[in-house]
């Protein structure tokens, strides 16, 4: 079997050119190989001496025999490795690093000669003497030859034996006309191999340069690309709506052309630096914003994206109707209100007319009455009702977190400070309404910051900057009079007048007795989920008179609590006094001597009318005796029934109206008492 020995200077080299000859010739030739730097001996004698350069002929001339035939390989590029090189920036200096002066010059002047001359070459090899200290460098297998000082490194590998060195080596060892084919078809598959290889690549940039395209054209922003020398690169649709420019008229103009139409150059200004502000084209506002396009540590280019601020608002507005599908929703309107007594009638006229107004509403009221109700139905009724319905009570916020509760907070602005900061409500409440329920309870030191944000309508968030403007529409309640806070020092007076431009005030359920069963049987349904057990008004036929003599100081919460109470003591039947909480019970059973001296005076008062009315033939009704008496129509309906049931009076269909009995004569001419056990 014929032998070829290949002599190289360093062992990278070495090993690459043994593997590429025994790859090809291995089956049929004995391939050696040595290396001067390392494994060399003294005379080798072989078939075939190859020399891997010119450049160490001389040296390697000792360590074979003389006699032995000697081919200088030439060497080409490696074509699967050097695609690498196309990853530097064009322009970039660069180290190629190679074990010899004559390699490394050759193989510069190969990649000149492939076309890959983007970038400049600085030759570097073992004893050169003068050379840039360079961050990049390309080495074919050389990395340990690579200074220190160099900081990327580029390797394309050892160079292999070229085709036309290989045709030579072959045609000696007389393997020509066997090997000729295996050799083109491995030169020819490189290549192939190559082509495929930036086939893919062409074909993945292909795609993802229809990605990006197809992201540019279709993201709501503006966006307008330069590159390193300001000329134009990207252009899309939304840049050409907001600039009133084709793209095809402005694409590959350089950005600092004066010409260009629409002002271009000085909106978009070419220096290199990032920044963000706010512009007026065409007629429009739009938030200019520019990124700088890095490429290692010069600049690429710049972006700049182009924010039409109605469309940052329609996207806020969006925004905040996500939001309020999941919170901050109002949920009662007029229709949830129940009760027929002329005074709940006339607050809710009341209330639905100063609905369509924006101006603040302060709705007063005891406790229970109610407020939120209203003030829930009010927003409803409003033009703000797609918007947002946020409450916050000041009785239940501890002082320290009403700032940042109300006005919000940015990053860091105190410990525990959520990261990116916090909307506060009334950001929340924009363009919709703010509850600001228990206003008394407020602090004197926050009704200040309060007072001056109603006045500008804007807030400035904690450890913020930037003042927000808000549109909000401000709806107060209170159960304290206002005017005694303020006598008292407690309670702003300016912040008083800029709350109650609309007073509303919600009658308390003594002053509402008509709606007493009403509301009690539509809380009962509610319980029940609207199938009851018995019919409302079937089940309370026992209480309803002790609801009726009741003064209910808690309102309609007191009303709503007991209704609950009772349909969990007496589901199926209907509820007797003695299940009744004492203080109704003995209300009922027993009264209150104060108060029923008041109700037995009342009742001879409405007696004397009626005696007075009959005397004169005249007729009377609830209405009458209303006016003549001044107590509320649904009163008058409950001592009429009262006195009815204990016979003082007639009531008949019509216009006939009401007559006194002989029993009711006797009360007011004080020969008949109207006892304790007797008042229901």
């Amino acid at each position: 079997m014929k032998g070829v020995t290949i002599i190289t200077k360093g062992k990278n080299t070495r090993d690459m050119l043994h593997n590429q000859l025994n790859d090809l010739i291995g089956d049929r030739v004995r391939v050696s190989s040595y290396y001067i730097d390392g494994n060399i001996k003294h005379n080798i004698k072989d078939d075939l001496i190859i020399l891997s350069s010119k450049e160490i002929s001389k040296e390697a001339l000792k360590y074979y025999d003389s006699s032995c035939r000697t081919i200088i390989a030439r060497r080409s590029i490696n074509y699967n490795e050097v695609d690498k090189i196309f990853d530097i920036r064009p322009g970039t200096d660069v180290l190629f690093v190679n074990d010899l002066k004559s390699s490394t010059f050759e193989a510069i002047s190969l990649l000149k000669a492939l076309g890959i001359n983007h970038i400049n070459y600085f030759p570097y090899y073992p004893g050169i003497e003068s050379f840039p200290k360079l961050k990049v460098a390309v080495t074919p297998g050389e990395r340990e030859l690579v200074p220190e000082f160099v900081e990327d490194i580029i390797d394309i590998k050892t160079r292999y034996i070229d085709i036309t060195t290989l045709v030579e080596v072959f045609e000696h060892l007389e393997l020509l006309d066997e090997k000729a084919n295996i050799l083109s078809a491995r030169y020819i598959k490189n290549i192939i191999d190559s082509l495929q290889k930036i086939r893919r690549m062409a074909a993945l940039n292909d795609k993802m340069k229809n990605q990006l395209q197809t992201i540019i054209n279709t993201v709501y922003d503006g966006i307008v690309a330069i590159d390193e020398k300001s000329n134009i690169s990207v252009f899309n649709p939304i840049a050409e709506d907001i600039f009133n420019i084709s793209q095809d008229k402005i694409i590959g103009r350089n950005l600092r052309d004066k010409s260009i139409e629409g002002g271009l150059a000085s909106l978009l200004k070419p220096d290199g630096t990032e920044a963000e502000g706010l512009v007026k084209i065409n007629e429009k506002y739009v938030v200019i914003s520019s990124s700088v396009i890095k490429e290692k540590e010069a600049i690429g280019g710049i972006v700049y994206t182009l924010k039409d601020v109605t469309e940052i608002q329609r996207l806020e507005e969006e925004l905040r109707r996500k939001l309020r599908s999941q919170k901050n929703q109002a949920k009662y309107t007029f229709a949830d209100i129940v009760g027929k007594s002329t005074a709940i009638i006339n607050t809710k006229k009341l209330a639905q007319k100063i609905a369509d107004s924006n101006s603040p509403i302060l709705i007063q009221g005891e406790s229970g009455t109610g407020k939120e109700f209203f003030a829930q139905a009010i927003h409803n009724a409003s033009m703000r009702k797609m918007g947002p319905f946020v409450a916050v009570n000041f009785a239940a916020l501890p002082e320290s977190l009403l700032d940042s509760e109300l006005f919000g907070y940015e990053e860091g602005a105190f410990t525990g400070a959520k990261k990116g900061g916090m909307p506060g409500l009334f950001e929340q409440a924009h363009g919709g309404t703010i509850f600001l329920d228990e206003i008394a309870d407020s602090p004197l030191s926050f009704q200040i910051r309060l007072l001056r944000v109603l006045q500008e309508k804007q807030v400035r968030r904690i450890g913020g900057s930037k003042v927000i403007p808000i549109d909000v529409r401000v709806i107060s309640a209170t159960n304290k009079d206002l005017r005694k806070l303020i006598g008292d020092n407690t309670f702003r007076q300016d912040l008083y007048f800029r709350l109650n431009v609309l007073p509303l005030k919600i009658p308390s359920l003594r002053e509402r007795s008509d709606d007493i069963i009403a509301l009690a049987e539509a809380f009962y349904d509610e319980y029940f989920k609207g199938r009851p057990k018995l019919k409302p008004e079937e089940y309370f036929c026992k209480v309803k008179e002790a609801f009726l003599a009741y003064s209910w100081p808690g309102n309609i919460r007191e009303l709503h609590n007991i209704v609950e109470y009772l349909s969990n003591i007496c589901p199926d039947t209907s509820p007797d006094l003695n299940v009744l909480p004492e203080e109704i019970s003995c209300r009922c059973e027993h009264g209150n001597s104060k108060e029923l001296q008041e109700e037995s005076e009342t009742i001879i008062a409405v007696l004397k009318e009626i005696e007075q009315a009959n005397r004169k033939g005249e007729p009377i009704g609830r209405r009458s005796l209303s006016i003549k008496t001044g107590l509320s129509e649904g009163k008058i309906r409950r001592i009429i029934n009262e006195i009815r049931r204990k016979g003082l009076i007639k009531v008949n269909i019509g216009v006939k109206g009401i007559y006194i009995s002989s029993e009711g004569i006797k009360l007011i001419n004080g020969k008949r008492e109207l006892k304790g056990n007797e008042k229901g």
